[in-house]
């Protein structure tokens, strides 16, 4: 009796393991590797998860905004086509609201979406193996994501990248 009990505890810890270990995603573990301080202040909110594959920190202080981290995993031509119509749909589709640009420091295939206008949201997609990388920015009010607050999102996707197997 005594081992059946021990073989259930067992039993229900690894259980219990394995629903926390579901609840984990590779983009909140590789984001909160990455310092955000610089683009989102200190005092930024906890990370969250956020849809099916990302997750988020969001700046507590006015006129800063939110980093989306996603990380899509798939085989490596179904990503790549997957890219391809998102850098077709922004150059063909949404040509007069964004500029579309390639990113080749981050790999082949990587390019960046940058609103215009007002210029309050950037998107910065690549490819490494069966990992998609997807970085957004967005501010909803204050200055409009600079060239410099571009650099620092370009960042997190380099070092995203480099974390990934």
């Amino acid at each position: 009796m005594k081992t059946i009990r021990q073989c259930g505890f067992l039993m229900l810890m690894l259980i219990s393991s394995l629903c926390i270990a579901q609840g984990q995603r590779l983009s909140c573990d590789i984001l909160k590797q990455i310092d955000l301080k610089p683009l989102l202040g200190a005092d930024h909110d906890p990370l969250a998860a956020f849809g099916q594959a990302a997750c988020q920190a969001e700046s507590k202080a006015i006129g800063r905004g939110l980093v989306v981290l996603t990380i899509e995993q798939g085989a490596p031509v179904d990503l790549k086509k997957g890219m391809d119509s998102i850098r077709g749909l922004n150059t063909k589709q949404l040509a007069k609201e964004v500029t579309v640009a390639a990113e080749p420091d981050l790999g082949p295939g990587a390019f960046s979406v940058r609103e215009k206008g007002e210029g309050r949201k950037a998107e910065i997609y690549a490819v490494k193996g069966s990992h998609a990388v997807i970085v957004q920015g967005m501010w909803s009010i204050g200055p409009n994501i600079s060239d410099a607050i571009f650099a620092q999102l370009k960042g997190v996707a380099q070092a995203a990248l480099a974390k990934l197997p």
